[in-house]
């Protein structure tokens, strides 16, 4: 019969096993690099939820829904990148009046934690945070608010953001 005794085993060389491990250790870390990668919030434009400071884990990969918080390179400002939350799809509609956010014709109510404490309401012609014009969300674009709604700057001053622009989705938090 051919084969081997049961005594004749193939001894591995410990160099070779540890050769096999480390070259598995860096293949699956760079591997997740390139699928996750860590990110420190930068601002307070998330709170109560994410804090400057936070540090945070976004993945690469993946669709994007509703109430996902996004990082994305900023529409206004080259060579930096956002976080904030997607509150609106393609085909929704959104719409912000007296500071209240309106999606589809109804009155945003979100099952996440957001802040608001500034009490005035200003004019369409100061800012877009209080009060804004209906705005339809195009093919491959998003509309994304911060959970801090008074202390942000997303879509309801620079408008819709284009999907080709998000790095990824948030995983956590560390």
């Amino acid at each position: 019969m051919f084969g081997r005794d049961r005594d004749d085993t193939i001894k591995t060389p410990l160099f070779i096993a540890a050769a096999c491990v480390l070259a598995g250790l860096v293949a699956g870390v760079a591997l997740v690099r390139l699928v996750i990668t860590p990110y420190a919030v930068s601002d307070d434009s998330m709170r109560p939820g994410l804090a400057a400071g936070d540090r945070i884990y976004v993945l690469k990969w993946g669709a994007v829904r509703w109430g996902d918080r996004v990082l994305f390179a900023s529409p206004i400002e080259p060579d930096r990148v956002l976080l904030k939350r997607v509150i609106g799809v393609e085909g929704d509609t959104i719409e912000v009046s007296g500071k209240a956010i309106y999606r589809n014709g109804a009155k945003l109510s979100a099952p996440w934690k957001t802040g608001s404490t500034d009490r005035r309401i200003f004019p369409m012609s100061f800012t877009g945070r209080d009060n804004s014009p209906t705005v339809r969300i195009g093919r491959g674009e998003l509309y994304v608010v911060g959970d801090n709604l008074d202390r942000s700057m997303d879509s309801r001053t620079f408008g819709p953001v284009r999907m080709k622009s998000v790095i990824g989705t948030v995983l956590g938090r560390r």
